[in-house]
């Protein structure tokens, strides 16, 4: 009711945030082939795709960072202790 309308009043500031990124990385030569791909079927899949890409992704590394947990913490423990 408050936070989406209020996102979406201003969903062309992110846009514009996010194209500057692209623009400070990559040159005028790969946008362009970027939005000729994106224009092409397959990129058009690939759009409508990435939020369950990043649902997918992000599930991905939590998993990730779970099983890591208890390696990490046994070498900062390790760590902290030979430090003192």
């Amino acid at each position: 009711e408050v936070v989406l309308p209020t996102l979406t009043a201003h969903y062309d500031e992110l846009l514009d945030i996010q194209a500057r990124g692209f623009a400070t990385v990559l040159g005028k030569d790969d946008l362009q082939a970027m939005a000729a791909f994106y224009a092409t079927p397959a990129g058009k899949r690939l759009a409508a795709a990435q939020p369950q890409l990043a649902q997918v992704q992000l599930q991905g590394m939590q998993q990730w960072m779970q099983a890591m947990t208890p390696d990490m913490q046994a070498k900062l423990v390790a760590a902290i202790k030979a430090h003192g």
